[in-house]
């Protein structure tokens, strides 16, 4: 389960790039304004783009435009590995304005040829910015084949209002963070603020933030050795019983299974099997 949150973390800053490999790969709807680039090196997976979903199987590139809502989704009876790269438009300066502007005929090449996945698995390992450059042209011309010139990608005057929302989200991860705080920030109706983001999201507000506290929560219980109350401090909540039981409801299992499950895999397959 992987929990970095993308605004915050990835930032917008000029020539900005972060790669990630990541195993059995899920996040709730999210946005922010970099391009997203993954490949499926193992597995399939489920990633949605505003209302569409895709499923991505081995081989399988997906580019994905800034500022679309977008999740990823394992199933609990696969599994997946996936190669993730975010990166700002400036990296791609010379091609960035078609691609965002004009839609395009495929978001997702079945079956990229060895050689490419190869190119996007060296992007990894490099910190120079003439060769992630290069790799990102390379891999992105793909993308620009299938730009429809003359038919414009148009967005919705919401998703700026969307995206402060989610900015919000993670930024007081550790907060109440309610709508009715939330509301107050932005200088908006809470009731229009609702509805905007249940239109779009599909969830209502309040079991988003849960969701998003409690993948936070996970990513801490597997990355690092603070114990279950400061993690449960960490995510808003006020007291450990009520971490403990919210948990429970979304990942079945309390925050101390799932810690181990996630430190001893091998060992937790094996009493299963038991």
């Amino acid at each position: 389960m992987n929990t970095v949150f993308y605004e915050i973390e990835h930032g917008t800053s000029s020539n900005h790039f972060l790669f990630e490999r990541n195993v059995n790969h899920s996040f709730p709807l999210h946005m922010h304004r970099c391009y997203e680039m993954v490949l499926v090196q193992e597995g399939e997976m489920i990633i949605q783009i505003d209302k569409k979903k895709y499923c991505l199987q081995k081989g399988d590139l997906m580019l994905i435009k800034p500022n679309r809502l977008h999740s990823y989704l394992t199933e609990s009876d696969k599994s997946s590995v996936c190669l993730l790269c975010v990166f700002s438009s400036d990296l791609i300066a010379a091609i960035s304005d078609p691609l965002t502007k004009y839609k395009l005929k495929t978001v997702v090449l079945h079956d990229l040829p060895p050689l490419y996945r190869e190119v996007f698995a060296l992007m990894g390992a490099r910190e120079d910015l003439a060769s992630i450059k290069g790799f990102l042209y390379l891999l992105c011309a793909l993308f620009y084949e299938q730009v429809e010139h003359g038919a414009m990608d148009e967005f919705s005057g919401d998703l700026a209002l969307l995206h402060k929302m989610f900015v919000y989200i993670e930024t007081n991860v550790d907060k109440s963070c309610t709508l009715h705080e939330l509301a107050g920030k932005l200088k908006y109706n809470e009731a229009y603020l609702s509805r905007v983001f249940t239109k779009y999201v599909s969830v209502p507000y309040s079991d988003y933030v849960r969701s998003i506290k409690l993948n936070y929560a996970g990513y801490l219980l597997q990355n690092t050795d603070i114990s279950v109350c400061d993690v449960a401090i960490k995510c808003g909540y006020t007291t450990q019983s009520s971490f403990n039981r919210s948990f429970k409801q979304l990942m079945v299992c309390t925050p101390g299974e799932y810690r181990a499950r996630a430190k001893h895999p091998g060992k937790h397959g094996k009493q299963a099997q038991e």
